[in-house]
């Protein structure tokens, strides 16, 4: 089991988060289902839209996993405005077919951890970390929107997430998968 803590993103000074930055870059593309880009703006769009904008817009809600060197080993991203209705979410034209369950679920988060990390509880860590936070400031559900039968289903069944929507879009059909945050942060309700 790997010694890891859990900080805040905007606690750290800006030399720091300089120094990190090539480490959470790091862990989303390693993590991601794109692994090629016809370009580099193209990988830099794809950056800004699944991270980048969590980091600029929304900084008091990312969390990183660090191992005992100090490296990101994990991280989580996510707002607890509901993306449904915030245009800062516009790009993403799927957000209105789950309007409604978003409305009841309107924190939604980005989590992943590094491969070599995985199944040592560092996810779900940073997940109940998110989920506190999100419900301190109000929110009373939190979401995922994913692909049906992703590898990643499975992984947030386990946190506490069910699916409250779904919605065909072409040959992909997304789920919407909602954790309620009542007083058990474990998911378990």
């Amino acid at each position: 089991m790997t010694d890891f803590e859990i900080c805040r993103w905007d606690g750290l000074d800006d030399a720091e988060q300089r120094w990190l930055v090539a480490d959470i870059d790091h862990v989303f593309f390693s993590s991601s289902n794109t692994q090629s880009f016809e370009t580099e703006a193209a990988k830099a769009a794809f950056r800004a839209r699944w991270l980048g904008r969590y980091l600029l817009h929304f900084p008091q809600y990312a969390f990183l996993a660090r191992d005992g060197a100090g490296r990101a080993i994990g991280y989580i991203v996510g707002n607890v405005a509901d993306p449904a209705r915030d245009p800062i979410f516009s790009d993403l034209p799927f957000l209105s077919a789950f309007a409604d369950a978003s409305a009841r679920y309107p924190a939604h988060l980005h989590v992943n951890v590094v491969e070599a990390y995985r199944g040592q509880a560092i996810g779900a860590r940073l997940i109940d970390t998110f989920a506190l936070a999100a419900r301190d400031a109000g929110a009373n559900g939190v979401h995922v929107v994913t692909q049906r039968g992703a590898r990643n289903v499975r992984f947030y069944n386990a946190n506490g997430f069910q699916e409250r929507a779904a919605v065909s879009l072409g040959e992909t059909e997304l789920v919407f998968l909602g954790r309620d945050l009542g007083r058990d942060l474990a998911g378990r309700t």
